[in-house]
């Protein structure tokens, strides 16, 4: 006998087993991607927490797709094809590693799922919303001193969002997170470097 427990996010409902497997969605799937985006986009307004999210190892297993799927097509901008996708493979390796890493010994192995969900979908959000930033910053030949100070902008906020969900995910202040976070940073830019020179 298999025993269900609905988790309510807004209007999103998700049934899971005993093993908070996600069994199925009962909204229709627009709707289903509208509702995630307002969650992921209200904690990147730090109005929500990780711990919100459903405990889904299916919208675990989509969001981390999704993340390296625009990750690869933001570096194309720049990189080969073959150099994106590794690029993309490895930021994702490394955020699951990373975080699974410190959550564990930490002792919050049960908030694994959650916290990589939420950092996962918020880099989602951040990036479709930062992309015309991108491009501009890319392809823009005039002064760029606006281009830049948008992307600057952009990297705070989105390590501002990281180290709200590691203040959650640990149950430590701001300014560890926060500091957790620029080490995290600096590790993962550290390893793409080495694979990856971004100076072309």
């Amino acid at each position: 006998m298999v025993f269900k427990k609905e988790i309510f996010v807004g209007k999103l409902t998700i049934e899971y087993d005993v093993n908070h497997q996600s069994l199925f969605n009962n909204f229709e799937t627009m709707d289903s991607l509208s509702t995630l985006w307002s969650t992921f986009f209200d904690i990147c307004r730090l109005r929500l927490k990780p711990q919100d999210l459903p405990h889904s190892n299916t919208l675990l297993s989509v969001t981390l797709f999704v993340y390296t799927v625009i990750g690869m097509a933001l570096s194309m901008v720049q990189f080969s094809l073959p150099e994106s996708l590794l690029s993309a493979l490895v930021d994702t390796g490394l955020l699951v590693i990373l975080i699974g890493s410190l959550l564990y010994f930490a002792h919050f192995r049960e908030r694994t799922t959650q916290t990589l969900t939420a950092l996962a979908g918020t880099n989602c959000v951040l990036e479709i919303i930062g992309s015309p930033i991108i491009f501009w910053f890319e392809f823009y030949e005039g002064d760029m001193t606006i281009p830049i100070l948008l992307l600057l902008g952009l990297i705070v906020w989105n390590m501002v969002v990281y180290a709200h969900i590691l203040r959650h995910a640990l149950s430590v202040p701001f300014f560890i997170s926060g500091l957790l976070t620029m080490i995290i940073y600096s590790l993962t830019f550290s390893v793409l470097s080495q694979l990856i020179p971004f100076a072309k």
